[in-house]
């Protein structure tokens, strides 16, 4: 999957999720509507990623993991998916040009707050890790208080 896009498009596709999903221009929209504009633009960018790499996989009839944790300590997860499909300076530029700084949409992601420590955190790199090594996995977790 080609997750590579320009400034331009990325500014073309947050000024459509603005007007389609809130019904806000640009100029209208608040900081936390470009940060539900651009969690959209990566989800469905994700989205298409994982059809690809579970189509690939089901060709060379790969296992998949699953892993159970009792905790995840996964943070925010906006700027690391971003950052991880290449986009981060596309999307800076898109919305520096629209008069927005990527800093601020980050702000208005909360942390999911999973888990409270070491072994939430291990759970996270331990995922991170299979993705990244292109394993076919899946995380699963209990709620419990």
């Amino acid at each position: 999957m080609n997750y590579k896009l320009s400034s331009g498009e990325v500014r073309a596709l947050i000024t459509a999720k603005l007007s389609h999903n809130f019904g806000v221009t640009p100029a209208e929209a608040s900081d936390e509507h470009y940060y539900k504009a651009v969690a959209l633009i990566a989800r469905d960018l994700l989205s298409q990623g994982r059809k690809e790499f579970l189509d690939q996989a089901e060709k060379q009839h790969k296992k998949q993991v699953y892993y159970l944790c009792m905790e995840f300590l996964m943070g925010r997860s906006l700027k690391n998916t971003l950052y991880n499909l290449g986009l981060e300076e596309s999307v800076a530029s898109a919305l520096s040009d629209m008069g927005i700084k990527l800093e601020s949409v980050y702000e208005q992601e909360p942390d999911a707050g999973l888990g409270n420590g070491g072994l939430g955190r291990l759970a996270a790199c331990f995922l991170d890790g299979l993705a990244t090594q292109g394993y076919l996995a899946m995380g699963y977790s209990l709620r419990y208080e």
